[in-house]
């Protein structure tokens, strides 16, 4: 693995949280959202598919390991906030299996009040957004850093 297929992967997965954390903002807004759109589970997103896929294999490097730790930590809030949200537009059975309630929309009546639960649950998401950027910013520069003997460890 190069430096450049490694910044190509951060680059792609930064793209997709960006593009789930305005998903949640289209929900909050009103605007139809579909199942797939946007997941509940951390490791069912495309930011959480690559970081416990293909950016795992950094954990190997130990200077890169702790910021792995700290992104794993934002991205797991974010989703802990986006599960509040949801629970506010949409029904969770408790029968059905953990994927139903990941892929099954459900939506519910919605009052005013709940909805400004949500903005306030979508600033505090925005907020874990934005020190999870920070921590993908960091694991960059880190990359940057890495020198033939880290890329070596990453393809044992």
């Amino acid at each position: 693995m190069t430096k450049s297929t490694i910044h190509k992967y951060i680059t792609d997965a930064k793209r997709a949280h960006l593009a789930w954390v305005r998903k949640a903002e289209h929900l909050i807004s009103g605007l139809p959202v579909s199942e797939d759109m946007i997941p509940l589970e951390a490791t069912t997103c495309n930011f959480g598919r690559w970081l416990y896929d293909d950016g795992s294999r950094l954990r190997m490097i130990s200077h890169v390991s702790e910021v792995l730790d700290e992104i794993e930590r934002h991205h797991n809030d974010l989703h802990d906030r986006y599960t509040e949200i949801y629970k506010i537009f949409f029904v969770m059975p408790n029968k059905k299996s953990l994927l139903q309630k990941i892929f099954t929309f459900n939506s519910k009546e919605v009052s005013k009040s709940d909805i400004e639960k949500a903005k306030a649950y979508f600033q505090s998401l925005k907020k874990s957004s934005e020190y999870l950027l920070d921590a993908i910013n960091t694991l960059e520069r880190k990359v940057n850093l890495m020198n033939y003997t880290d890329l070596e460890t990453l393809h044992t």
